[in-house]
This record gives C-alpha cells, sequence and structure tokens, in this order.
C-alpha cells in the first residue's frame, strides 16, 4: 500500500489513528503529524526545537546552501536579506511581466489548436514559469530552447531527487544508478544560472529585483560582499528550481481540476468575462476576481505542490498527551490535514466555495498550509499565488478546455506533486 499510494497510505494512518502516529518506514520510525494544533506546535510556537534533519543532505547536492537547503542562522540571514524581493509593492510591479509572458505563450499553442491535438496543460506552465522566475526576480531572459534545455536537465534533477533526499546516509562517491546523469543535469543548470550571475556581474548596477539584492548585498559592517558567487548561485538555483516547477505544478492541477468539475469551470468563465471582458488582468482588476482565487485554494488543497514537510527534534517536546523524544524523525503533511474530515467536509470533492468569506471561519487557520507556516513560510508564496491567478485569468477566458480522450490521472511526487501524465488537454478559442 505504501509503495503503490504513499498519500492514500498517510490519510488513512491519520483517520484511523488520529493527529499524531508513531509508525514505521522501513527501518525508521517516524512520526506522521496531520492535527492542526500539534502542527501549529511545531511551526510556530516551539519551532526553535526543530531543524529539517538530515534530509538537508540530500537537498544540497542540488541547491548547496541556499534559502531552501539551509538552516540555524545563514537562513535567518538568507531571509532577512531576499524578503524584500517578495513584498507586495515589489510583486504588484510584475503583474505586466506576468501578461506579456503568458500572452506570448498562447501564440505558440496555435498550430496545436489548428491541427486539433492536445496542448499539455502541464508541462506549458513551466517555460511561462521559468521565463516570468526570470524576468521578475534576476532581470533576465533566455530563448525558448534554452528554456527546453533547462527543463530537460530539470526533469533528470528531479526524477533524482527523490532518492538521493531519502539516502542521505550515501556518500556521493558512492555509484547509484542515474548518478552519473544526475551530474550532467545538474552541470546544465549550472551553466545557465552561472551565466545569469556573469552577465549582471559585468553590469551592476541595482536593478531593484533579487538578483541586485543578492549581488549588491554587503555584511553588518558595510566593508565587504556578504555573498561570494557560490552562495549567490546557490540562492539562485533555490528560487529558480523550487519556484517555477512547484507552481507550474500547482496550474497543472488546476487545469486538471476544472476539466473535472463543469459547473466551477462556468462560473469561473463567468467571473472573468463579467470582470475582465476579453483584457489581460491588471493590478485592479485582481481583487475582483474572487472566484479565480478560491478556484486556486481549493486546487492548493487538493494537491499542495509540497505534501510533505520533514522535521527533526533537538529535545523533548509534548504534543497533547504524547511526549516526542528527542531526534524524532517527523513527517508534517499538508495533503493530509487538507483532507481531515472534522475540517474539511467531503475532503475529497473539489468545492471552491469553502474558500468563501462566510465558510473560511468554520477551521483553524493551520487546517490549510500549502506553502507552509510560521517562519518557514515559503517565501515565495505570494509571488506563486500572483502568477497562478494571473495565468488562470489569462487562459481561461481565452479558451475552452476538455481533457484529452484516455487520460488517466496518475499523482506523483518528486521534488512537487504533479500528474505523472502531464494533462493533455483539446483547446478550443472562445
Amino acid at each position: 500500500m505504501l509503495a503503490h499510494d504513499p498519500f492514500g497510505y498517510l490519510v488513512d494512518a491519520a483517520r484511523d489513528y488520529g493527529g499524531l502516529v508513531r509508525m514505521r518506514l522501513g527501518p525508521a520510525t517516524v512520526y506522521l503529524v496531520s492535527d492542526p494544533a500539534h502542527v501549529r506546535h511545531i511551526l510556530v510556537d516551539n519551532h526553535a526545537n526543530y531543524w529539517k534533519g538530515p534530509i538537508l543532505r540530500g537537498i544540497k547536492l542540488i541547491i548547496g546552501d541556499g534559502i531552501f537547503g539551509s538552516d540555524g542562522q545563514l537562513w535567518q540571514r538568507q531571509r532577512r536579506l531576499m524578503s524584500p524581493a517578495f513584498h507586495r509593492p515589489r510583486l504588484t510591479a510584475m503583474i505586466g511581466v506576468m501578461t506579456d509572458v503568458v500572452e506570448a505563450a498562447t501564440v505558440r499553442w496555435n498550430d496545436r489548436i489548428v491541427r486539433k491535438t492536445p496542448v499539455d496543460m502541464l508541462e506549458e506552465m513551466v517555460p511561462i514559469n521559468i521565463e516570468i522566475v526570470l524576468r521578475t526576480l534576476f532581470g533576465t531572459s533566455i530563448d525558448y530552447s534554452e528554456i527546453a534545455k533547462l527543463r530537460a536537465a530539470s526533469d533528470v534533477i528531479f526524477h533524482h531527487s527523490e532518492k538521493l533526499v531519502f539516502s542521505f546516509f550515501l556518500p556521493m562517491r558512492i555509484p547509484r544508478p542515474g548518478h552519473r546523469h544526475f551530474i550532467t543535469a545538474l552541470s546544465v543548470v549550472d551553466e545557465v544560472v552561472d551565466r545569469i550571475i556573469a552577465e549582471r556581474r559585468r553590469d551592476p548596477a541595482d536593478r531593484g529585483d533579487l538578483l541586485s539584492m543578492l549581488l549588491l548585498a554587503h555584511d553588518d559592517e558595510g566593508t565587504q560582499r556578504a555573498m561570494d558567487d557560490r552562495q549567490v548561485r546557490d540562492e539562485v538555483m533555490s528560487i529558480l528550481m523550487a519556484g517555477y516547477e512547484s507552481t507550474a505544478a500547482a496550474l497543472g492541477w488546476t487545469w486538471y481540476l476544472l476539466s473535472q468539475h463543469p459547473d466551477a469551470d462556468a462560473r469561473l468563465q463567468t467571473e472573468l468575462d463579467s470582470v475582465l471582458g476579453g483584457r489581460v488582468p491588471s493590478l485592479q482588476d485582481l481583487p475582483r476576481l474572487v472566484y479565480t482565487r478560491q478556484v486556486i485554494s481549493e486546487s492548493l488543497r487538493l494537491y499542495p505542490p509540497f505534501p510533505t514537510f520533514f522535521r527533526t527534534s533537538y529535545g523533548r517536546d509534548q504534543l497533547g498527551s504524547y511526549n516526542l523524544p528527542p531526534g524524532a524523525a517527523l513527517i508534517i503533511s499538508p495533503y493530509v490535514t487538507h483532507r481531515l474530515t472534522e475540517h474539511w467536509p467531503d475532503p475529497e470533492e473539489f468545492d471552491p466555495m469553502r474558500f468563501d468569506a462566510d465558510h473560511s471561519t468554520d477551521r483553524p487557520n493551520e487546517a490549510y498550509y500549502p506553502f507552509g507556516l510560521g517562519r518557514r513560510l515559503c517565501i515565495g508564496a505570494n509571488l506563486s499565488l500572483l502568477e497562478q491567478q494571473v495565468v488562470v485569468a489569462t487562459v481561461a477566458q481565452r479558451f475552452d478546455r476538455e481533457i484529452a480522450s484516455g487520460y488517466v490521472l496518475e499523482p506523483h511526487y518528486d521534488i512537487a506533486l504533479r500528474p505523472r501524465n502531464g494533462v493533455p488537454m483539446m483547446l478550443t478559442p472562445r
């Protein structure tokens, strides 16, 4: 059961045994945490007692000491330095870039639409999100062929990432299946990242984006650079790899879910027609796209891009009536919490109205955490939500969408939870 349907196994365990379950996974003893009160205690109230644990060793093979692979004082310094790039005033200034990128992407689909062949609405979200991340955060752009090469290399890295993360006890010198391909793919991505950094070094003016913040940062005394090129590389790699894949996966799930729920899709179309009338969304439009945001929130509830977080306790702790020992390995799962019937009636159903203002007070805030909670809340959460709203609003009002005949859904998890077989759809201009 665990090997064939790991998330179904975890959901069943939580429903059968409660919000804290001690279980064996192979040789390891782990604790599955899904109760919102326990989640808050670990991620917010007593966060100092927990770290990401040995799993960081696997993550570091990909992103080094980037913000998603660090902890402690280094992470605090990174977060403090990088956070301004993700503040709302900067994000709202990015909307024009986002709509330009999406509009250009839809032009690439024309040949397939004319030939009546499916457009993979998961894979097509990838170049959109890579381009948005590159242009908004790093002030650069690469052509479509380079994006395709970057995507192919990333696929190899993501394919092996789960093995790397969970086999952290094996040194890199021990041969593993696919290891050589992984190293080659990593060098392809490194080449792109190194070129982005080198180009900016040659023109180091402050452009107000994330890359400028990284390159121009100085230590507290202001006497030397806060980051060398290796650290800048790790930060760019962290944001680029985690950022585009998670948002693309989330959008893929949204397109799939809308295809399975025509009433929700029709209501979305009605809102878009009423608010936008065929225009691309502007900053002033977004607060009025209420149902669009609810669709995205419900999609993230059912299929959070990062369905599990890992923590290890430094010292003893108490969760409810249970005493947790030092060194306890924890799996905190938004995928599971988002399916607890005490907080989410009919949890397997897709119902965007759960996020209507009248219903949002029916559950604790910690019952919903697709981007994490507390200090380690994903730094790019607001950027991802903004991207998703812009992409859905722009694309959905342009095309009617129907899932390709014979499609079989199969969730797959490597660096993000996504449909293994993509989301092939027949698009018809509206």
